[in-house]
């Protein structure tokens, strides 16, 4: 073995000792052969002339290696050289094939649903959506059960279990198709590179093309049900329910001073005194803004003082936001909602009552940021309460009264539709646009029927005739 070789033990010893760093001792026996001396030990190497013509240098084992070991490798190399193949661009070609299988196997620990839930989705959501806490609850509420499967393993037999359980519970098709569309989301994002030049955790998603099954007879006798009762709230609100409302607002405003004075009187002194405050509570002015504008609670609790913008010029003042629910989407445009009087003298109070004119209109005292976007909902039952109103009215119900207001005011559907944040019209003309039902009745008494006089004149015809 050693007779391979002109480089001995001996002359790399000696070599290594008194020879400057870069240095090379070559191999007399194997043609480009040789050592090299650097800075931190030393190398093998060999150089030849590759299958282009070029010549090349390459590095094919650890100085520490014995001269006879290197030079074997050495042999082996040119004889695969002599084949007509490159060991150097083999090298290289499996340097980069470890590289792609490292970052593979990185990537593989992410291909679980769980894992890619949470260390890669959820800092997502929070990070770009207003209500990413809302769809990662609903993402783990619904699909936990297969956050210990792997993505790519996902079958519509899957969905199809899920889906035939959650109905059987009696939860809404509507929120079935949310919930699937948000888990099916997941697993699109886990299918699109991360940066457009890694490649991505999931190659493809296994059930983008599944859809849920179509809704049985007594689904679809279930939907029905509610789009009538949907239906029903898409409507004016009656001056007896706007009064009830506006009187529950008021004994909730009291109910709040009361509550407010009892504490300080029982060791609670340092809260501020809330008797001479109009809004003495913050979902007061957050109902009459909902009553004004038709606006949604959640794009409500995301206002910003920013948001209410001043006109010098005209000396008008306008609300400038983009709804949250299609903030994400192609045609998400902003609205320029125009401030009246009333509106305007709401904003006013509640700033001068909260002594501040930066940040959330509506802010939490805790975090500094937005309130909870469910905050309102305790509120608004204490008011109904209150204000002895027994329906179901849910806050939303403004919007509907908002819309359908202006839609019997005769005012233009896309005017309408800009104001409330819609992308047109097709929606405001499909469930508001419609006779107001009080005039409906109105022009429908006598329609069909026999006037009084034409009745009596016929009776009498008959009776004369008989006689």
């Amino acid at each position: 073995m050693a007779g391979i070789t002109s480089i001995t033990l001996a002359e790399l010893s000696n070599f290594n000792k008194n020879s400057p760093i870069r240095s090379k001792l070559r191999c007399e026996k194997i043609a480009g052969f040789f050592y090299i001396k650097l800075k931190k030990g030393g190398a093998w190497r060999l150089g030849y002339t590759d299958l282009e013509g070029k010549r090349r240098e390459a590095t094919i084992a650890d100085g520490n290696i014995k001269p006879a070991e290197a030079a074997k490798i050495a042999l082996e190399w040119r004889i695969k050289i002599k084949s007509g193949v490159d060991p150097l661009s083999e090298l290289d070609k499996l340097r980069e094939q470890r590289k792609a299988d490292k970052q593979q196997k990185d990537a593989n620990q992410f291909l679980n649903v769980g894992c890619y839930y949470e260390s890669i989705y959820t800092p997502y959501k929070l990070a770009n959506f207003r209500d990413g806490k809302g769809t990662l609850q609903n993402i783990s509420r619904n699909f936990s059960h297969l956050f210990d499967r792997d993505m790519d393993k996902i079958t519509s037999a899957d969905i199809l279990s899920w889906y035939n359980k959650r109905t059987k519970k009696g939860l809404m098709r509507s929120s079935l198709v949310r919930d699937y569309g948000a888990f099916k989301a997941m697993l699109n994002h886990a299918a699109k590179s991360p940066d457009g030049h890694a490649p991505a955790i999931l190659k493809d998603n296994p059930i983008k093309n599944y859809s849920l099954p179509a809704l049985t007879l007594a689904e679809r006798e279930k939907l029905e049900v509610h789009n009538t009762k949907l239906e029903a709230k898409r409507v004016i609100m009656s001056d007896s329910l706007k009064r009830q409302i506006h009187n529950g607002l008021n004994l909730y405003a009291d109910q709040v001073k009361q509550k407010r004075a009892a504490s300080r009187a029982h060791g609670k002194a340092h809260l501020p005194d809330l008797q001479e405050r109009q809004y003495p509570h913050w979902f007061i002015p957050f109902c009459h803004i909902a009553r004004l504008t038709g606006m949604r609670p959640a794009d409500i609790y995301a206002l910003k003082w920013d948001n209410l913008s001043f006109n010098q010029f005209n000396n008008t003042t306008a609300l400038i936001f983009t709804p949250s629910k299609t903030k994400k989407v192609n045609y998400s445009q902003k609205v320029t909602f125009p401030v009246n009087a009333e509106l305007k003298a709401v904003f006013d109070l509640w700033q001068a009552e909260e002594g501040t004119n930066t940040g959330f209109i509506f802010q939490s005292e805790r975090t500094g940021r937005a309130l909870e976007r469910k905050a309102h909902l305790t509120h608004w039952r204490q008011v109904k309460a209150l204000g002895g109103i027994v329906s179901d009215l849910d806050l939303y119900s403004f919007r509907h009264n908002f819309i359908s207001e202006l839609c019997a005011r005769g005012v233009p559907v896309l005017t309408i539709a800009k104001l409330v944040g819609h992308k047109d019209g097709s929606m405001i003309a499909a469930n508001y646009l419609r006779h107001d039902e009080t005039n409906t009745l109105a022009m429908l008494e006598g329609v069909g029927g026999i006037k009084s006089s034409k009745i009596e004149k016929q009776t009498v015809s008959v009776v004369s005739s008989n006689e």
